[in-house]
């Protein structure tokens, strides 16, 4: 549990504690906090960036299914091809598919700003970092789209059903509604995982609650939703997961500074301490000592 502690404080603060003779500080591909306007402004040119490679990977539809069968062989090989039992189960209890898919389709999209819009007011400064490793992590996901499109199992795996389609939830069976807008074969990695991955390492590292950790429940619960809607195969899970913590280790890494008890800024640290110093005559005493030192 101390070794735990350490961590979350270390992420917390952005600094890790000493370690032997050497301390470290934190620096990486963050950005101070900027005017709400331009934040919102970096959110948009995110999504239009999402667009972009939704438009460019159109093309790629035989590379997406070619994908989608590797991953799916080797599940089956590692004996992970869970998606299936989930969606059917799904599929089989309407009173439980109808929230699977407005949770798909919208929780994502409300619960990630707003957790941003709280860290920009109540927690300015955990903000600047936590939100370039949001940024970074949509980045890489991005990028994974672009090189490796992967088809989501409602296409690729036999037997599967679209509980969206099916269901008609936000007019997913409408070919030109709002389910249009999707990038259809961005199924790895999976960023509904990594931004619920994101927005629960956001709220623990920087509350100091009993219940923060009840946080890790969206993960676990989006992670459900996006296999029993099969949307999404368990590796693409693994995938989200690595993606969130690429974006955490860019936005600060670690880096080596002068060890505790040498150098001039340790020296100057020390001047400033304040020191409290107990003689038996009380102030008299210590200005005394003061005068004769």
């Amino acid at each position: 549990m101390a070794s735990i502690d350490v961590c979350l404080h270390a992420l917390r603060t952005g600094h890790s504690p000493a370690a032997g003779t050497a301390s470290a500080r934190r620096a990486g591909l963050t950005w101070p906090r900027l005017p709400a306007a331009a934040e919102l402004a970096t959110i948009g040119a995110g999504y239009a960036a999402y667009a972009l490679v939704r438009l460019a990977i159109r093309a790629g539809h035989q590379a997406a299914f070619a994908h989608a069968a590797w991953l799916w062989r080797v599940e089956r090989w590692l004996h992970l091809n869970i998606e299936p039992s989930l969606n059917h189960l799904t599929v089989a209890h309407p009173g439980l598919a109808g929230p699977v898919g407005y949770y798909y389709g919208l929780l994502h999209f409300i619960v990630t700003p707003l957790v941003l819009a709280w860290l920009y007011l109540r927690r300015p400064a955990a903000f600047p970092r936590l939100r370039a490793a949001l940024v970074l992590a949509t980045t890489g996901a991005n990028v994974v789209f672009w090189t490796w499109p992967v088809a989501p199992p409602r296409f690729s795996v036999p037997g599967m059903t679209d509980v969206l389609v099916t269901h008609d939830i936000l007019g997913a069976a409408d070919p030109r509604g709002p389910s249009s807008l999707v990038n259809l074969y961005a199924a790895m990695p999976s960023l509904h995982v990594a931004w619920a991955a994101w927005c629960a390492v956001a709220i623990v590292i920087t509350t100091r609650s009993r219940w923060r950790h009840l946080a890790w429940l969206y993960p676990c619960a989006t992670t459900f939703v996006v296999l029993a809607s099969a949307n999404h195969f368990l590796l693409d899970i693994a995938g989200g997961v690595a993606i969130a913590g690429f974006g955490m280790l860019a936005a600060g890494r670690k880096e080596a500074v002068a060890a505790p008890g040498t150098g001039a800024q340790t020296d100057e640290r020390r001047a400033r301490r304040p020191i409290e110093v107990r003689w038996p005559g009380g102030k008299e005493g210590l200005a005394r000592s003061g005068a004769q030192s």
